[in-house]
């Protein structure tokens, strides 16, 4: 940090003056159809407007930025990574310190490993996949009761969290304001972007809280069991392409990049 705090100037001039911002999941969205993605970061260069272009995934900052030149994909403006509890500022990767004093109140990692360590079935990920503010577990394929039954113990422990089941064996558990939805809101208050001007694209359960927001939404056409009760909502396209192509359908359907798209405000 320079004196006066020059760099925090910076960036606000530079990510307050993006028109729209595209904010993406990236295992089984952003990436796994090379071709698709190429023509996707190749719009995304062409934009008419400028462009905020982000990511939010489950993965850590580490292994997201590994992925992320494994398929070529160039530093983001912007990283909501670890479900939605860590935000980064590319190109510097400064973490946004505000976002993690936010979530930080009520939040009892240690009352909550407490509470599920005896919990059959619940078994904790790796070390590396451990945040300072997610704790994640694999459960036994499909067994959403299980979901329930970590509910009700942090319920009955009076112990505020969110619950996030993905991928039918993931299961995360992060601070009560915390997630990719809450992570995009506070974007979108920090830099003045209207939430019809942000499109946000997603495949599985850890993506429904961002859908469900007021910002356009995209699942794409390989997308998981989970979020088919999005289907018929408004704001949120069920695209028929797969991967980098549906987020290619969503620009196309809402006219996301012209400097006249469609109406944005009436597709929510």
């Amino acid at each position: 940090m320079t004196e006066h705090g020059r760099p925090d100037d910076e960036l606000r001039l530079r990510l307050g003056d993006m028109r729209r911002a595209l904010i993406t999941d990236i295992d089984n969205t952003l990436i796994g159809d090379p071709a698709a993605l190429e023509e996707l970061l190749g719009r995304l260069a062409d934009s008419e407007v400028p462009l905020c272009f982000g990511v939010a995934t489950g993965r850590h900052l580490e292994i997201t930025l590994e992925i992320l030149e494994e398929w070529s994909v160039p530093l983001p403006d912007v990283l909501v990574t670890a479900v939605g509890t860590e935000i980064y500022y590319g190109p510097d990767l400064r973490p946004d310190t505000g976002w993690s004093e936010k979530i930080a109140r009520q939040w009892a990692p240690e009352n909550i490993r407490g509470i599920l360590a005896d919990l059959p079935g619940l078994h904790p990920q790796p070390p590396e996949n451990q945040r300072a503010f997610k704790i994640s577990y694999i459960v036994p394929a499909g067994d959403v009761a299980i979901v329930r039954r970590v509910e009700a113990l942090l319920s009955d422990g009076d112990l505020p969290a969110s619950v996030i089941y993905s991928h039918g064996q993931f299961l995360d558990i992060l601070p009560v304001r915390a997630g990719k939805g809450a992570a995009i809101q506070y974007l979108a208050g920090r830099w003045t972007w209207p939430p019809e001007h942000i499109l946000v694209a997603g495949d599985s359960g850890n993506d429904a809280d961002m859908l469900l927001t007021e910002c356009l939404g995209v699942v794409v056409g390989n997308h998981s069991p989970e979020l088919e009760w999005l289907r018929g909502r408004p704001g949120i396209l069920f695209a028929p392409g797969k991967f980098a192509a549906g987020i290619n359908d969503a620009l196309d359907y809402y006219g996301f990049l012209h400097t006249e798209p469609r109406n944005l405000e009436d597709s929510r």
